[in-house]
């Protein structure tokens, strides 16, 4: 559901919207696709992905992957639903265009109060971890 809802939102602006399938063919994706297989095609061509997968901080390869690939990723909440998803969209969309152009790739977390960034992302995450301990 949310592929399609991104990916209809995306393309209702006017943008060409690649999907894994148009890109790879869809016998390759039964094959199954490594990260570090199509991530290399995505950054060279610039393009800007959208995902789901709140846990690429704890996956270190993975989110290896990516930054080399210099790939522009706009993370999504994996739980939720497709109106938030729009909302999420609306919201940040001067910000996901602004990020996008301005050729830092990086990886992104979509939120109600803004785009935060990887390392704004992980310095958060420790912070919390640390008040936790105390």
């Amino acid at each position: 559901m949310a592929g399609r809802t991104v990916r209809r939102f995306v393309s209702d602006l006017g943008y060409v919207v690649h999907t894994p399938s148009s890109v790879f063919g869809r016998t390759r994706l039964d094959d199954g696709l490594e990260d570090e297989d199509w991530l290399p095609v995505v950054g060279a061509a610039g393009w800007v992905v959208f995902g789901r997968d709140q846990h690429i901080l704890v996956r270190e390869r993975e989110l290896k992957a990516y930054l080399d690939a210099k790939v522009h990723l706009f993370l999504l909440p994996g739980e939720a639903t497709r109106q938030q998803i729009l909302d999420l969209l609306t919201f940040n969309l001067a910000d996901i265009g602004a990020l996008a152009v301005a050729r830092r790739p990086d990886v992104y977390w979509l939120t109600h109060s803004g785009v935060v960034d990887y390392q704004t992302r992980i310095t958060e995450r420790a912070r919390k971890r640390r008040q936790r301990r105390k």
